[in-house]
């Protein structure tokens, strides 16, 4: 069985264009993103919060919005 062959521009078009898993409700491609939110801190100090989420068209203003997070 001989090999496929390929020519050049397949293989730039295999190349290019977005990567990853696509969200199953807006078919976008969903992206990690690191959100950073400041909070004080029971001392008085300003201190940030790191947490890493998944966006995508659909839920991208819930997870990019600033939150009220009292704890």
């Amino acid at each position: 069985m001989a090999r496929k062959q390929r020519t050049f521009t397949d293989k730039i078009a295999k190349g290019t264009g977005p990567r990853g898993e696509k969200c199953p409700v807006c078919g976008e491609v969903i992206q990690t993103v690191m959100t950073v939110r400041p909070y004080k801190s029971k001392n008085g100090n300003w201190r940030y919060r790191k947490a890493m989420a998944n966006v995508c068209k659909c839920n991208s203003k819930e997870v990019l919005v600033d939150k009220v997070d009292i704890s």
